[in-house]
């Protein structure tokens, strides 16, 4: 019988714990959030990208064009003077480190991570 009741409180335990996103629930907004192991994460998360090349506004927004085809893009910031570029995306159909090769490949290293050499960017951007 105490083992009933232990497997009883350990699955009660267990459907009542889960990930709270106190930031969510103090805003009062409820965002789409994707359910992974018994956890709620946030859909739209956003990543600091270091793109020591991007010196122009005309760079900044290339790479910026450049993003825009990739599925679960969802807007993108930058900042010339510490050449940072943040991208938010939709958290369940792409990756961090997809932004970075998509980067990459617009021909600008990203994060250490080498720009393509055989990228030939466009006159007037650099």
């Amino acid at each position: 019988m105490k083992l009933k009741a232990f497997i009883f409180s350990a699955l009660a335990l267990l459907m009542l714990s889960g990930c709270k996103d106190p930031e969510s629930k103090a805003n009062g907004k409820k965002a789409d959030p994707a359910f992974m192991f018994w956890c709620f994460r946030k859909e739209i998360v956003s990543a600091a990208y270091h793109i020591p090349d991007m010196k122009t506004p005309a760079e900044a927004s290339y790479i910026q064009n450049r993003l825009k085809s990739i599925p679960g893009y969802e807007g993108s910031t930058y900042d010339l003077s510490t050449q940072t570029m943040t991208i938010r995306y939709q958290s369940s159909t792409i990756r961090k480190m997809n932004f970075e090769e998509a980067i990459a490949l617009a021909g600008f290293a990203v994060n250490h991570r080498p720009a393509n050499p055989h990228t030939k960017i466009p006159a007037g951007v650099k």
